[in-house]
């Protein structure tokens, strides 16, 4: 009886088993390889309902054995080709596309691609991995993926928007490619193109820095991968271990010249050439004089081997037994003069039976020391501030201030002018010994038709011979200040008293009694022990009391002309003298004679 006869009610049909809805396994082990089988649904199998829908059931799975035969055969495997590709420039006048050269690396094991661009020094470009390992598509349309026969050189590759020329291949892929049946003629080298800024670059650095820049210069192994490779069974290179056991820490000095004074700009440099005897390694030192004005670079090679020709940089290279005191050797286009050796490397040379030669003595042009001219002062703000942009250092700093005494010398001036309505004009000239400073004041006079008032400001002076001091000050002196010539007339009490206590520093050599006595005793000697001079005060003392006035005294100077007038001491001294030997107004003229006679008396 047909199924579908039966009523469908309970009872009726036989129970249905229940559906297995556990998911397969798709993982296996393969010859040691774990893989993935590949599913693929079964569309053969559907279950009709009353609904018009279709639902597909269990897939039927097959396992795929290619994948793990390809990785057993190919794992390791890579294919490596070298192409470029081109990228515009915009807005330069010096060319109008970069050529960036790229690595493509395909794995054979699944079919992936790897593109790194190659690293350009100072490029300022972001480079490096430029397509991360997958498989590239090569048709969007039809779903298609890249394969080692996509890559023919001389072709070229659109791998995300950017065609790719490739150019050649290393002997590995040249070989592989070979076997699998390709022409050599497919297989040939095709030359690439060179963008105008990359070759103007090249020849730029090659003649700045003097490298070939065709040359390799590899980065030493870490010596954490070193120990790596080793236990992965790459075997040690153990020739050196000797030289290590034998001579670990032992070092060889030797003192190196480099004579370029004949080039523009050129010196003698010193250089230290340093041979570590474990590893037949050497390095070379900068010594730097005392300000010598260049760059604080230490060292001028690093460690390492030397090679003898710089056209031969895999050898061969100096050797300790190669060293000599007088040789030359050339390191990167510069002739260095061995010079001397210190005492260790004497005495390993003659353990060795290879004694040096006797040190050279290089003759050396003494060092030219630059005297600093400081500039005038201009006027501008005070003299410290413009010293002090003048000691050579780039952050200045405020100067420092000596500060003197808090005291203030006090003058009455006059101006000594031709202008006749300036010659009755007084002045109270104030000089601040605390900073240096002078200021100048005018009383005011009523009906001169002249305002009072300051007439300077306080400030700091100078003169053609520098800095206006306190030795410039006393009274009878002529001065130059702010462009008008003063003459002091007399000093106050207290700078008074201040000028004599500094007699024994020969400040004021005025207020100095025995200096002054000294200088009249020149022109009174002969008259004050002929007695003459003391008959001239008697004659102006009708008293008969033993002193006369400062006016009296002064027109005894002049009469045998030692006055201020004929060449003599100024006021300065005269008002000492009747200071020193009177009542400030007068004069004792007996002690006067007693110091013209002889000075040493202090009375």
């Amino acid at each position: 009886m047909d199924s579908l006869s039966i009523p469908n009610l309970p009872g009726y049909r036989p129970k249905p088993p229940n559906p297995n809805h556990s998911r397969k396994q798709i993982w296996s082990l393969s010859h040691g390889v774990g893989m993935a089988d590949e599913v693929v649904p079964n569309q053969n199998q559907l279950i009709r309902s009353g609904s018009s829908a279709s639902i597909a059931l269990a897939p039927a799975v097959v396992k795929n054995k290619t994948a793990g035969q390809r990785y057993l055969k190919y794992n390791g495997k890579v294919l490596k080709f070298f192409g470029y590709f081109k990228e515009a420039v915009h807005e330069s006048s010096i060319e109008n596309h970069r050529i960036r050269h790229c690595e493509l690396n395909y794995f054979l094991e699944d079919n992936t691609i790897e593109i790194v661009e190659k690293k350009v020094e100072n490029s300022g470009v972001p480079q490096g991995t430029f397509a991360k390992r997958q498989r590239i598509i090569k048709d969007e349309l039809s779903d298609t993926y890249m394969d080692f026969g996509d890559i023919q050189l001389g072709g070229t590759l659109e791998v995300y928007g950017r065609k790719m020329f490739v150019t050649d291949c290393n002997n590995s892929t040249r070989s592989f490619l070979l076997e699998a049946g390709r022409s050599e003629e497919l297989l040939r080298p095709v030359p690439g193109e060179e963008d105008l800024y990359t070759t103007m670059r090249a020849e730029f650095m090659s003649r700045e820095t003097g490298r070939d820049e065709t040359i390799s210069h590899n980065i030493r192994k870490n010596p954490m991968q070193e120990f790596a490779e080793a236990c992965l069974g790459n075997t040690v290179n153990n020739s050196t271990r000797s030289g290590f056991l034998e001579y670990d820490r032992k070092v060889l000095r030797f003192d190196c010249l480099w004579d370029d004074r004949e080039a523009l700009y050129g010196d003698l440099q010193r250089f230290t050439l340093v041979y570590y005897l474990s590893d037949d390694t050497l390095e070379m030192l900068t010594v730097l004089g005392p300000n010598c004005g260049r760059d604080p670079f230490k060292k001028m090679v690093k460690r390492g081997k030397l090679a003898k020709h710089k056209d031969e940089p895999m050898g061969p290279f100096w050797h300790w037994s190669d060293l000599d005191v007088g040789m030359v050797i050339e390191v990167y286009s510069r002739k260095l003069i061995v010079v001397a050796a210190d005492e260790i490397a004497v005495q390993f040379y003659k353990e060795k039976g290879m004694p040096l030669s006797e040190p050279l003595s290089m003759e050396q042009e003494d060092p030219v020391f630059a005297e600093r001219e400081l500039p005038p002062y201009n006027g501008y703000g005070s003299e410290e501030d413009s010293l002090a942009s003048c000691v050579g250092s780039l952050i200045p700093t405020i100067p420092m201030k000596k500060l003197g005494k808090n005291k203030i010398m006090r003058f009455m001036a006059k101006m000594e002018s031709q202008n006749p309505e300036d010659r009755d004009r007084n002045f109270t000239v104030s000089f601040y010994l605390v900073d240096n400073t002078v200021q100048i004041h005018e009383p005011p006079k009523r009906n001169s038709g002249i305002v009072g008032g300051s007439f300077l400001s306080r400030m700091k002076l100078r003169t053609q011979d520098g800095l206006i001091t306190e030795e410039y000050f006393y009274v009878g002196a002529e001065i130059v200040l702010a462009g008008h010539p003063f003459i002091l007339i007399d000093a106050d009490e207290g700078t008074l008293k201040h000028m004599e206590a500094k007699v024994k520093e020969t400040t004021f050599v005025y207020s100095n009694l025995r200096y002054i006595a000294e200088v009249y005793a020149l022109s009174l000697l002969d008259v004050a022990n002929s007695g003459e001079l003391l008959a001239a005060f008697q004659e102006l003392d009708a008293e008969g009391s033993g002193s006369v006035s400062m006016k009296a005294f002064k027109s005894i100077l002049m009469r045998y002309k030692c006055s201020y007038y004929f060449g003599g001491p100024p006021e300065q001294a005269v008002i000492t003298c009747c200071r020193k030997l009177g009542n400030k107004s007068s004069l004792e003229y007996e002690k006067f004679i007693a110091c013209i006679c002889n000075p040493e008396i202090v009375f």
